[in-house]
């Protein structure tokens, strides 16, 4: 009990300050997104409406088709979308990693106690499960309704017509500090990895005390934590 209750502190700090600086710009990764339509259209096809390009939207995602994800994104802010992507999935990547091989070398308590994928769990058109809704469009501008994994409130996204396509507008407050972060908290879970795989903390130790473990990730986090929770002085510190 004192072991999750430490790692659930910990992680409610950490998802409290991805969520707050992703709400900034509109968006963030995850691995899973779900909606219940099908389109035929190609990234540019014209015919696509509104909810349809953020079907594909949510597609390309799921596949880490970041190619795919720039053509639907308004091209002022393509490129931040795309790197800020690419870093959350770095990160991902870097969880199942640590989770799976302390799942098979440790086991499935620890393994939950320490992911930390929570922090994709809430992050606008991104996010696990999304559902789609309605869509209002007023001449150039559109908004898709949606709500997370089936729970309140409803969120809406904005499109805007670009030629004669539709593309997603994440809207400004793009933050570069926030990929930094990402890739910093990934080294620091890659890292805890490599402490476990070296025996340094070996299985038999963290069987015993796995309260070890909770803190090793939560100390080799720490620094990205910090850059997401003072952004303004994080451009320095993720190399």
């Amino acid at each position: 009990m004192h072991t999750r209750q430490r790692c659930q502190r910990s992680a409610l700090i950490t998802a409290g300050a991805v969520i707050a600086l992703a709400a900034s710009i509109g968006c963030a990764g995850c691995a899973r997104s779900s909606s219940q339509s099908q389109d035929s259209g190609k990234a540019g096809d014209p015919a696509q409406t509104p909810r349809e390009t953020l079907v594909r939207l949510i597609a390309a995602r799921e596949a880490h088709a970041y190619r795919d994800i720039r053509a639907l994104i308004r091209p002022q802010h393509a490129e931040q979308v795309v790197t800020y992507l690419m870093a959350v999935d770095d990160f991902l990547l870097a969880n199942r990693e640590l989770c799976q091989y302390v799942r098979d070398q440790v086991g499935l308590g620890l393994a939950q106690n320490i992911d930390q994928s929570h922090m994709a769990a809430n992050l606008e058109v991104f996010s696990p499960y999304v559902e789609l809704l309605d869509e209002v469009v007023d001449g150039d501008v559109a908004t898709v309704s949606f709500v997370v994994d089936s729970n309140l409130p409803v969120k809406r996204a904005e499109l805007r017509r670009v030629g004669d396509t539709w593309r997603y507008d994440p809207g400004p407050g793009y933050a570069p500090e926030l990929p930094k972060a990402f890739h910093r908290m990934a080294r620091g879970l890659r890292q805890a990895l490599q402490e476990i795989k070296s025996g340094r903390l070996s299985p038999e130790t963290l069987r015993n005390d796995p309260d070890r473990l909770v803190q090793e990730v939560e100390v080799r986090l720490l620094p990205g934590v910090k850059m997401l929770s003072r952004p303004n002085a994080a451009s320095g510190e993720g190399d």
